[in-house]
């Protein structure tokens, strides 16, 4: 487990954050590789893992996307692999990820692994994320500079943007369980002082543009009843091509209304979940029954969420979030039909997502559930009082693979 020391959240958050650069000083101590550069070589080569080689000689930048069947002829002078998204597929490199839960799952997006040699670097860069870099083995050397009022970008290879050299207001060779925290906008560049490790935690920041994309995407493909525009107290337009103040403040006023909708907030939760598609790959070969998951909780049981699962829910909740439907798919083996067996039909239920899946407890039972969802790791002990729908859910949260249960 991994857990970050003598480091105020308070303080980094009323500070740093989105603010300015800083360097943590060893504030993962005794910190211990999740992986290795056999293990991420091995991660390299797999088809659906984005990974790529980046290597410097004589000069000229090579850029080389994986999937890699041999290394010999692109790791040539000095040269680093990156491979996305390790989180989904290593449990330890997950819960590196969750030494930085203080930032809420939904703007968390995935941990990019590099493996370095001597030299290796990409060049000065600008990244428009947060980052936190974790330094592993071996040493890195990092500059950050002051964020400019205007960058510039250039492409030394079609597929590496840098940006120009710069003054560092931080100059820094980073050791093992050293953190090094960079908010958007601010350009810096690392180089290798010897082969290492490099562990970097991004975070997802969604332009108006993508958001409206996302509704918009909605509205086409569910076909939404929208309210239209209405002017019953139109007064006589004595200049007939001038849109009038008034009717755009209307025209803004209908898409406001829309867009601060409940339904609208239901629909960016559910975008916002969405983090690898590899999760959609986890559902177990052999399900397990409700029965045998009712007689490991009667012991008592500890789930974990698998690698990479970071569910999602809107905090806020209220009785126009059921949309008619609990949001909750029935497991065929379970028998249950779990919208009526509380007798609290009248209640909404606590809707959740797991990598853009909508699930559903009962909103008695949303105390309970949230502390599945919240926690890496929960311990459970059967109660009466738990429902036959949350156990359902449960059931079907461990077959679709998004919850393990740990030592079986």
């Amino acid at each position: 487990m991994y857990q970050l020391s003598a480091f105020s959240i308070t303080s980094f958050l009323s500070e740093n954050w989105q603010r300015q650069p800083c360097v943590l000083t060893n504030v993962l101590p005794d910190f211990d590789d999740p992986l290795d550069e056999h293990d991420l070589a091995g991660l390299a080569q797999e088809e659906d893992i984005d990974s790529r080689i980046i290597s410097h000689l004589n000069d000229v930048w090579t850029v080389t996307e994986g999937p890699f069947t041999e290394f010999d002829d692109l790791c040539q002078g000095a040269w680093t692999l990156m491979v996305q998204g390790v989180d989904a597929h290593i449990e330890e490199a997950s819960l590196l990820m969750n030494a930085f839960n203080f930032i809420p799952h939904w703007r968390m997006d995935d941990l990019l692994v590099s493996f370095s040699q001597p030299g290796a670097g990409v060049g000065a860069h600008i990244d428009q994320y947060d980052v936190f870099i974790v330094q592993g083995k071996g040493e890195r050397r990092w500059q950050v500079g002051a964020k400019p009022k205007h960058s510039s970008r250039f492409y030394p290879h079609p597929k590496l943007q840098q940006t120009d050299e710069f003054e560092p207001i931080i100059d820094v060779v980073l050791n093992s369980g050293d953190v090094l925290y960079i908010p958007p906008g601010f350009p810096h560049k690392g180089e290798s002082l010897s082969e290492c490790l490099n562990y970097s935690i991004g975070f997802r920041a969604p332009d108006q543009s993508e958001l409206f994309q996302v509704i918009a995407d909605d509205l086409l493909e569910n076909d939404k009843v929208t309210q239209r525009f209405s002017d019953r107290d139109r007064e006589a337009s004595e200049q007939p091509a001038a849109l009038p103040a008034r009717d755009m403040m209307l025209l803004k006023e209908l898409l406001q209304q829309y867009v601060t909708s409940p339904q609208v907030e239901q629909v960016l939760t559910e975008y916002l979940s969405k983090q690898n598609e590899t999760l959609d790959n986890y559902e177990l070969d052999t399900p397990i029954l409700r029965h045998e998951i009712l007689e490991l909780m009667t012991r008592g049981i500890t789930v974990q969420h698998a690698c990479g699962v970071r569910p999602v829910y809107l905090d806020r909740q209220t009785d126009h979030h059921t949309n008619n439907q609990t949001g909750h798919h029935t497991n065929n083996q379970t028998g249950h039909h779990t919208n009526n067996q509380t007798g609290h039909q009248s209640e909404a239920p606590f809707i959740f997502f797991i990598n853009g899946q909508q699930f559903a407890s009962t909103a008695d039972e949303k105390a309970l559930t949230s502390r599945v969802l919240n926690h890496s790791q929960t311990f459970i002990q059967y109660s009466t009082e738990m429902s036959d729908a949350w156990i359902d859910m449960l059931c079907e949260l461990i077959n679709r693979g998004y919850i393990e249960i740990v030592g079986e």
